[in-house]
Order: C-alpha cells, then sequence, then structure tokens
C-alpha cells in the first residue's frame, strides 16, 4: 500500500496535464438549421388612394372618413373644394369658344392669302415689266420726239405769228387801193389784226412754255419714268419676298391656331376628367388606413392624417390613405444576408404574433428578393397556412425559418472544431483515447447552426473529442515532475493498480491550468496510468 500511495503522488502533484474538462462522445443527435426573423403582417392585396390629376393642382380637403373605416367600393373617402376648378372649366370653355371663331376667320384668310399671292405676284411682275418697257422706249424714242414736238410747237407758233402779220399787212396794203366801203375794211382790218396780235401772244406763251420743257418737264419726265422702273422693279422684289412668306405665315398660324386649340381643348377634357374624380371614392372594398404600407411597416399615418383634416392640402400623386383588402395575411421579413441560404423558398416556418405570444402559427416562405432591398438586407414574404381573426395588418411577429431538420445527424458542437492556423480552410478536432495523448485529426464539416456543425468525414460515432484545445506539455517539465517516481520502489502490477485508481479519477476531475509562459511542460499520460521510467 505504501509504495502504491507513492507511486500515485506524481498524480497529485501535476493538476496541470489533467484535462480540463470530460471528452464529448460524437454520436447521432437532432440537427436543425433555421433562421430567426422578425417581420409583419400584411394583407394579400393593398390598394393606395392617390389623386393622380391631369391638370389640377389644389386639392383642399373639407371631409375625410376616420382611420380604421370599413369603406365599399364607390364609398367617399375625401371631399374637397371644387369652386375654382368649376370656374377654370367656365373660363376656358368660353375661351375655347372664342378661339373658333378666331381660327375660323383665320382659315378664311389663309385662303384668300392663297388665291390672291399669285395674282399680286403676276400684277407686280406686270408692272415692272411696263415700267421698264415704257423707260426703254422713252429713252430710245419718246425723249427725242418730246423735244422735238416742243422745238415743233414753237415754231408753229412763229411760224403763225408771222402769217398773221404778213396777212395784214398785205390786207391793209389791198385797202388803200380798192374801192371798198370803209365798214367792211373796218371788220377784215379788225379781225386780222386780233389775229395778229392773238399769234404774237400765243407765239410768246409758246416759246415760255418750250423753255419750261426744255429747262423742266422733259427732264423730269424722264426722271420719273425711271423712278417708276426702279419702282416697279423694287416692287416686285418685295413682292416676290413678301407675298409668300405672308401666306407661309398665315399658313403657320392657322396650323399654330390649330394646336393652340387641340391643347385647349386637351386641357379642357383633363380639367373636366379631373373634376371627375372630386370627391375621392374608394377603388375597392376593404379598411381604411392612413398612410402607406412600405416594408412590411405603416409610414406616415400622421402626416396623413395631418392631411385629410378639414381645411389640409393634398399633394398630387402622394399616398394618404390606403384600403386594406379582406383575406387572408402574409408575413413580410427582412432577411440578414448572412441568413438568406437558410430561408429558401417553400420552407416551412413558425410565426409567433407579439401581440398573441401563445400563438404558433404554420407558414411557409413565398418567396425571397433575388436582390437586395436594402444594405445587407433582402426581403423575404411568408404564406399563412391557417388564418387567425385576432391578426391585422402591420402587427409585428417573430418567424424562425427550418432550411433543414433531420432527426439524427452525426454533428458535434461548434466549438470542438477549429481551424488550421496557416490554411483557414483546414478544420480538425482533438480525439482521445483512453491513456493516449489527444491526436489531432483533420475533418470535413458542412452546414451548421448556433451550436452545431455537421462532420460529412473525418469521425466515427462513439469516438471521443475535446471541447478544447489541450495544453502542450514541455519535456522539461514532465522529467521533473515523475522524479518522485523514479526513486520509489517499482511495485507490483496487482499492487499499484488499487492505489492508482483514485489518482487517474482525481486527474481526470481536475480542472485544466493554463501553462506557464516559463514552465517547462510536464508528461500527463505516465501520471496518470500510474507507470514511471
Amino acid at each position: 500500500m505504501l509504495r502504491g500511495l507513492l507511486v500515485a503522488a506524481p498524480v497529485l502533484l501535476l493538476p496541470a496535464v489533467a484535462a480540463a474538462a470530460d471528452p464529448y462522445k460524437v454520436k447521432l443527435v437532432p440537427f436543425k438549421l433555421e433562421a430567426k426573423l422578425e417581420g409583419a403582417f400584411e394583407p394579400p392585396m393593398l390598394t393606395e388612394v392617390r389623386i393622380d390629376p391631369k391638370r389640377w393642382l389644389q386639392f383642399v380637403v373639407e371631409t375625410a372618413v376616420p382611420h380604421g373605416t370599413r369603406v365599399g367600393k364607390g364609398d367617399v373617402l375625401v371631399t374637397v373644394e371644387t369652386d375654382k376648378i368649376d370656374e377654370q372649366i367656365r373660363e376656358l370653355e368660353m375661351g375655347g369658344r372664342l378661339a373658333d371663331l378666331a381660327h375660323g376667320l383665320l382659315e378664311r384668310e389663309v385662303q384668300l392669302l392663297a388665291k390672291s399671292t399669285p395674282l399680286q405676284l403676276e400684277q407686280a411682275r406686270q408692272s415692272q415689266r411696263i415700267a421698264a418697257e415704257d423707260l426703254k422706249r422713252y429713252e430710245e424714242k419718246e425723249a427725242a420726239q418730246a423735244a422735238a414736238l416742243n422745238d415743233m410747237q414753237l415754231k408753229f407758233r412763229q411760224f403763225s405769228r408771222e402769217n398773221s402779220e404778213e396777212e395784214l399787212e398785205q390786207l391793209e396794203k389791198m385797202y388803200e387801193q380798192d374801192d371798198l366801203t370803209e365798214e367792211s375794211e373796218e371788220i377784215v382790218l379788225k379781225r386780222a389784226r386780233f389775229e395778229a396780235a392773238a399769234a404774237q401772244f400765243f407765239e410768246k406763251l409758246a416759246r415760255s412754255e418750250h423753255e419750261r420743257n426744255v429747262a423742266l418737264d422733259l427732264p423730269r419726265r424722264l426722271d420719273s419714268i425711271r423712278r417708276a422702273s426702279l419702282a416697279a422693279t423694287l416692287g416686285l422684289e418685295q413682292a416676290e419676298a413678301a407675298l409668300p412668306v405672308a401666306l407661309e405665315r398665315a399658313k403657320l398660324e392657322l396650323e399654330k391656331s390649330t394646336n393652340d386649340r387641340r391643347k385647349a381643348a386637351e386641357n379642357l377634357a383633363e380639367l373636366k376628367a379631373d373634376r371627375k374624380r372630386m370627391p375621392i371614392t374608394a377603388p375597392t372594398d376593404g379598411v381604411v388606413y392612413y398612410g402607406r404600407w412600405r416594408n412590411g411597416k405603416w409610414t406616415d399615418s400622421e402626416i396623413a392624417a395631418g392631411k385629410l383634416r378639414d381645411g389640409g392640402q393634398l399633394d398630387p400623386r402622394e399616398t394618404v390613405i390606403t384600403i386594406v383588402s379582406p383575406g387572408k395575411l402574409a408575413v413580410r421579413s427582412g432577411v440578414p444576408e448572412k441568413d438568406v441560404a437558410r430561408v429558401p423558398v417553400d420552407a416551412p416556418a413558425r410565426v409567433v404574433p407579439k401581440a398573441f405570444p401563445d400563438t404558433r402559427l404554420k407558414a411557409k416562405v413565398r418567396s425571397v428578393s433575388a436582390v437586395p432591398v436594402g444594405n445587407g438586407r433582402f426581403e423575404a414574404v411568408l404564406d399563412l397556412v391557417a388564418e387567425d381573426p385576432r391578426l391585422v395588418a402591420g402587427m409585428e411577429a417573430e418567424i424562425r425559418v427550418t432550411a433543414e431538420q433531420k432527426a439524427e445527424a452525426l454533428a458535434i458542437p461548434k466549438k470542438a472544431v477549429f481551424a488550421d492556423d496557416l490554411d483557414d480552410d483546414q478544420r480538425f478536432v482533438y480525439v482521445v483515447a483512453a491513456g493516449k495523448e489527444p491526436v489531432k485529426r483533420t475533418v470535413a464539416v458542412g452546414r451548421s447552426n448556433e451550436e452545431l456543425v455537421e462532420i460529412t468525414a473525418g469521425l466515427t460515432i462513439g469516438e471521443e473529442i475535446l471541447l478544447e484545445k489541450p495544453s502542450a506539455s514541455k519535456p522539461a517539465e514532465a522529467a521533473k515532475a515523475n522524479e518522485p517516481a523514479k526513486a520509489a520502489e517499482t511495485p507490483k502490477p496487482a499492487d499499484a493498480a488499487k492505489p492508482a485508481e483514485p489518482a487517474k479519477a482525481e486527474a481526470a476531475a481536475a480542472p485544466k491550468p493554463e501553462p506557464a509562459k516559463d514552465a517547462a511542460p510536464a508528461a500527463a499520460a505516465p501520471a496518470a496510468t500510474g507507470e514511471t521510467k
């Protein structure tokens, strides 16, 4: 007995090399791969009620149905002021009638211009041609004829005077010799004298006229004909430039008038269509919710309530009311990127409403978004198997989606699997056997949850593994620890077996100490078995 106690003493002195904890025995265990999510209940159909006007932008609320009201299709949801839009419709109708009258006049003007423009152009060309011909003829022929006529008229008057004076002179000589009575002579001579005086006067007048023609009239006539020809040429150029443009401009104004009338008619039609949207009615049966449903939550409810009060202003294309249609609720949830693989389509799930924590609802994953809907977040929709009348849209819920479930799987605690320091993809465990040092063994791992990891290769059922890395042993410390055992006598196998068993049990139960930086490792295996070297 004494020798047995002496042999067991080194075991009691070496708690540092004892196992830190009981090893884990590899066995088949239930394995479940699931994702824990949070979501909200939503109805199968939501209908957003918003104003989509074409023209009118002023929507001042007079009355609105309260939040939570059950309505039928066509029921009035919101009444708004209509005085201003009615007045604008009347003004547009009156403006349209005036535009029709103006358009008719413009059409008639275009028709007349289309007929008159060619005639005016031809007239301008004819006037220019005549003026050019007149100028050419006058310069080539009529100017000389006018000058000759002017000279001839003066000569004629001069000849007439001379003839009258000569005739008077001959009469006076004749009457001095004949025996005519004094009375006859006086009559003839009086006439001759008058004609002579008149001839003198007309000669004088013709000379003055001749001088005027030479100095003024003939040059002026030539200048006038030249200016008339130039004016006709310019008139033709102006007509050719302006008349087609005027016609084209009138056509464009007619086209613009047509377009303006079309736009005015469209504006009037759109305004009347906007007017028909007043009051705002329910597009479907359901329950009135203020605000919008976004990503499983009601948003802007308070803002919508403020706008739906008497005198509130609604903005076009803004959703302030949502109609929740009756039907089986679904669940919408945000899925973190790390859990996307654990939420496959058609996977079963369990839904627990936060309002009724004792209720368990079965569900199935309907869809998962193919791309993120936010930073590191995907979106999943789950269908409930059965309805619960207590649930309403917007209630929150806790969700557990089961991606995989096995009644028996070779799985071990995650903390028992270690990664290689040089190869992070390499996984290993420490396999232990009675009376031997732990053995590092490479394993192949499969899927894992928060506690367990599947082992696909490298371990068999019944083997034992460590849950923590073993402490490293140093030869020097092990030799120092074995010095008392060397001094003792070697016990007989039968005698040493009995005292060694308590020491082995105490060593197995002893906690695993952290190795000191300066201490040498001790040999644990010989101490545990009571053998000496």
